[in-house]
């Protein structure tokens, strides 16, 4: 993002600091708006009456201000960018697409990502392809099979990316003195928890309401959600358990699942009883 951001400002005649503002304002806009896109198409916020649509966009708005708050502290130039890339990429898996427009869409989206952050695009395809196995691949916007398909091949273009830029392009850079294994770290420092509990609670409530509860979600969001939970396992194993911002675009793209389980939680009344295409 760097990198990308210095050629703007070159051909633009703005600072560097400046550009780098745009790219997140544009970034920000774009994820934002995605998802909400996301949240209006879902079944739970279109059969919802008037009350639980209002409450659906005045959560969303909370839940994202509540997000955005965290980036006020260590903010990296690839947070936002790579909340946009996820946020469309849950557009191609909640909306039906002609051709192979999706295809290429999630495609396009993963060569950037991997030269953003190739761990999220990692994550987020193997989630994919977990939710595939089961019945519920099915309400995928794709077909099962070719989102399936789609997720493999992006998984080798991330991996393909990610070597060539550890073994070719920067084979010197290093972790320098920071150990590679966080785990015991993290849980041997109480003063990581506090900020780790505060941003993760409304992802563990959405992981309670659909694990333990049982909450029917719809593909899309199952998708997401479990990407999330295979790239939260790799932020504790080798990130560091404060800087919560590691986890804030997968954070941000769950803010559509989030809001459409607190929109059956808190009123009930106004909500069908079960969206299309789940199960």
């Amino acid at each position: 993002m760097i990198d990308s951001a210095y050629f703007l400002a070159q051909h633009t005649h703005l600072a560097l600091r400046h550009m780098l503002t745009v790219v997140d304002v544009i970034a920000g806009l774009v994820a934002v708006f995605a998802l909400f896109t996301v949240l209006r198409r879902s079944a739970r916020y279109r059969e919802a009456g008037l009350a639980g649509q209002w409450f659906g966009a005045a959560g969303f708005l909370v839940l994202v201000q509540f997000y955005l708050a965290w980036l006020l502290w260590y903010q990296r130039p690839e947070t936002l960018p790579t909340a946009a890339i996820l946020a469309l990429a849950l557009l191609l898996l909640a909306v039906p697409l002609r051709g192979g427009v999706a295809v290429v869409g999630f495609l396009v989206l993963t060569v950037a990502q991997g030269f953003v952050r190739a761990d999220v695009a990692f994550a987020l395809h193997v989630g994919i392809l977990l939710v595939c196995l089961t019945p519920l691949g099915r309400g995928f916007a794709m077909p099962r099979g070719l989102q399936a398909g789609t997720s493999v091949v992006s998984l080798l273009v991330v991996l393909g990316i990610q070597y060539w830029l550890m073994r070719r392009m920067f084979p010197l850079a290093t972790y320098g003195n920071t150990p590679v294994f966080q785990l015991l770290s993290n849980l041997s420092s109480p003063v990581s928890w506090l900020p780790f509990a505060l941003f993760m609670g409304p992802f563990a409530w959405t992981v309670g309401r659909v694990v333990r509860q049982r909450e029917r979600v719809e593909a899309a969001g199952a998708g997401m959600l479990a990407g999330a939970l295979v790239f939260l396992g790799m932020w504790l194993v080798v990130g560091r358990m404060e800087e919560v911002r590691i986890f804030l675009p997968f954070a941000l793209a769950l803010t559509p699942l989030t809001t459409e389980l607190a929109m059956w939680w808190f009123v009930p009344g106004e909500v069908a009883d079960a969206p299309a295409g789940s199960v």
